[in-house]
């Protein structure tokens, strides 16, 4: 299974490969307990999507499509819960900081699964490149993971092919997923 109880994961790919497409499809197969391209979650969970970049109009009409084509539903509307840019009255939370850990304490009730949508939007201190920079979330995660919460990391791929910033961020995650075209994409 690509996602465990208690897995800390990462996502990543070039601008518009599909992270998003793929975060969401994951998600709403967890809140649901749906499939999702070959993998099925057992049972529905509580699911906290957090999006850093995209417009809120966009996230709708996104889940929508994947709802419409899903052959099941969260059991209620809180076991899918989505937190924005454009439906919060501030800044989007820097989870590199304690604030913004805090922020979103209390948001993490009985949630199962926290979907970071992206590194690049929702964690703005410290040097991308500098392993230091990625402790305090690092921490937050195993934190979350202690508290039997898996998380899962959307990001960008550098120019090279792999994930962008420092390395030390693999470190201890369960899993590492790079999405790419196909070879005959076009």
């Amino acid at each position: 299974p690509v996602l465990t109880t208690q897995s800390l994961t990462m996502l990543f790919a070039s601008r518009g490969v599909g992270k998003t497409h793929v975060a969401l499809g994951i998600a709403y197969a967890v809140a649901s307990g749906g499939t999702f391209l070959k993998w099925r979650s057992p049972t529905p969970k509580q699911v906290l999507y957090l999006d850093g970049e995209m417009p809120a109009g966009t996230m709708q009409s996104r889940l929508a499509e994947i709802v419409e084509q899903s052959e099941s539903e969260p059991p209620s509307p809180d076991f899918l819960r989505l937190i924005t840019p454009d439906l919060q009255d501030g800044p989007m939370p820097d989870i590199s900081t304690i604030e913004g850990q805090s922020f979103l304490e209390p948001h993490l009730e009985g949630v199962e699964l926290v979907m970071v949508d992206n590194l690049s939007t929702l964690v703005r201190s410290g040097k991308e490149n500098e392993s230091e920079g990625w402790l305090p979330v690092q921490g937050w995660a195993l934190d979350l993971r202690r508290r039997g919460i898996s998380v899962v990391f959307v990001h960008h791929a550098a120019k090279s092919g792999v994930q962008r910033g420092t390395s030390k961020r693999e470190d201890v995650l369960d899993t590492i997923v790079r999405l790419e075209h196909p070879h005959d994409y076009k």
